[in-house]
């Protein structure tokens, strides 16, 4: 098969984007169009620039493209250019990958409740849709009254350590970040106040142990203010680190040298609520135990052992860290038993299920 891909993902820190082009690549050719800073292998498109730019740079290039088999819209800034160049194309199978879970009446702003309305009409001109979990194929199937349940591609992932230099390069930025005799405890949900920042640095003096907070992921100036001032507030610079954005090399040395990763999500909508959360694989994939708030999906996945769920991150940090062998365990058990390669498989198996059906039957979702 031939596969393309469209994307307004940044390749390089995306890590659900990468992930479907390698299930892409099992079932063949693949040539996508995303946004990179880096150049890719031939037939790997990178773009960098505004949205509307990016539109008529992928238009361009699958009309110069031709026929594929399959085309794959990741995401709903992929559905405008997708379409427009889906007659160039001319795909057996339209596949959407639906990895955000927003409704129009819960959306406050306008471009918000735009995007929510093209995601609709992409909905119903695709012929496969994708789920990043249970909860959200199980909603989206009864709210848009599908016949099909949609496939569901979980965001299991691990993060690559690069070349040797790109080692080299991680072990010089992070090292001089790391104090001996604590606690590391990371976060890579930034400075957002939606990902729980402030709850978790907040945390920090009921911590009882010696420990540091690294908070890593991009900011904008009001969030970093905003936990700049709290830290101020609670006397804690010498225990939280607000680190940036970081490369997956960087990230990987980070979380190989920590002992707790942080998840949080608000639930004031239904994204956030039934989250489908890769930075929790992420830290389980290092084999660290972990602290979530309480949302569903991150409940279910604290229920296997692998750490706390719940309204108090203390109290989640201070259990993990006085049962920590215990809870190392059980992440180490869970890494064996859910496999990456086999998440990857069960979607490729499901793409050509439905690709089989399109061409036997021609009716979509």
């Amino acid at each position: 098969m031939k596969t393309c891909i469209v994307s307004y993902g940044d390749y390089d820190y995306d890590g659900r984007l990468r992930g479907l082009y390698d299930v892409c690549a099992q079932l063949g050719e693949v040539v996508a169009f995303t946004r990179g800073s880096q150049s890719r292998e031939n037939g790997h498109h990178v773009f960098q620039g505004s949205y509307f730019k990016f539109i008529q740079f992928a238009v361009s290039g699958m009309k110069k493209l031709g026929v594929v088999d399959l085309l794959l819209l990741d995401n709903r800034k992929s559905i405008i250019p997708g379409f427009m160049g889906k007659r160039y194309l001319k795909p057996q199978l339209v596949v959407l990958d639906c990895r955000e879970l927003y409704i129009a009446k819960e959306v406050k702003h306008l471009a918000g409740k735009i995007g929510c309305l093209i995601e609709d009409a992409g909905v119903d001109r695709a012929d496969c849709l994708i789920a990043a979990n249970q909860d959200r194929a199980e909603f989206m199937k009864s709210s848009r009254n599908l016949r099909d349940l949609p496939l569901v591609y979980e965001n299991l992932r691990r993060l690559n350590e690069g070349s040797s230099e790109d080692q080299l390069k991680a072990k010089e930025s992070i090292q001089p970040l790391l104090k001996p005799d604590e606690i590391r405890i990371v976060s890579t949900g930034g400075c957002d106040p939606a990902r729980l920042s402030l709850d978790m640095v907040a945390a920090m003096p009921h911590v009882g142990h010696p420990s540091r907070l690294y908070l890593v992921g991009p900011y904008t100036r009001e969030e970093v203010n905003a936990v700049r001032h709290l830290i101020s507030e609670l006397e804690l610079d010498g225990n939280v680190e607000i680190v940036g954005r970081l490369s997956q090399a960087e990230l990987k040395y980070l979380l190989h040298n920590a002992h707790i990763g942080l998840v949080g999500y608000h639930q004031g909508d239904l994204n956030n609520k039934y989250c489908a959360s890769g930075k929790i694989y992420e830290y389980l994939y290092e084999g660290l135990p972990v602290v979530t708030s309480c949302n569903p999906p991150l409940e279910r996945l604290c229920s296997e052992g692998v750490g706390v769920s719940g309204t108090n991150y203390a109290e989640g940090i201070n259990q993990v860290i006085e049962n920590y062998d215990v809870y190392r365990a059980c992440v180490l058990d869970f890494v064996r038993s859910h496999s990456i390669e086999e998440n990857d498989q069960a979607l490729a198996t499901g793409l050509l299920h439905r690709f089989g059906q399109r061409q036997t039957s021609g009716d979509g979702v």
